[in-house]
């Protein structure tokens, strides 16, 4: 059985090992562990199947703003909503804090998230030019109006 769980410090080499599985410019173990231990605006869930990690989500709320920062599903988990979920349940914290809008960044040649994004409400409002450290672009996109 999947469950949603917040992410804890026993949890970084799992979440590191993942994400420089399927992230061409990964975050560090020391990334994650800054954003659990020195950033108050973190959220880190995790969505576990019998306590193996199966997908995470990384956002930040800062006051009505958040930032979607990672979203990432095991590839025999993907097609299954997950990643709809996860987005869906961060939503849910947001809206309880008055969020008004989500901003997030997506690799221009991840149109599998894009289209995620677009049906979860994000609009693509521009492009950031070299955005990653490998140099491809990213589309900025936007979700106002926080309605659920």
């Amino acid at each position: 059985m999947i469950e949603k769980v917040r992410a804890t410090i026993e949890d970084i080499d799992a979440l590191g090992a993942m994400e420089t599985k399927y992230f061409p410019s990964p975050w560090t173990k020391a990334q994650f562990e800054e954003e659990m231990k020195n950033n108050p605006f973190s959220r880190i869930f995790l969505l576990k199947d019998e306590n193996k990690l199966v997908g995470y989500i990384d956002y930040w709320i800062i006051f009505d703003q958040a930032q979607i920062n990672k979203i990432c599903i095991e590839e025999e988990y993907r097609r299954q909503h997950l990643g709809e979920y996860l987005m869906k349940e961060a939503f849910k914290e947001m809206k309880e804090n008055e969020v008004f809008s989500i901003t997030l960044e997506v690799r221009v040649s991840n149109i599998k998230a894009q289209r995620l994004y677009e049906k979860l409400g994000f609009k693509n409002t521009l492009l950031k030019k070299s955005y990653y450290s490998d140099g491809e672009d990213a589309f900025y996109m936007v979700k106002g109006g926080f309605e659920l």
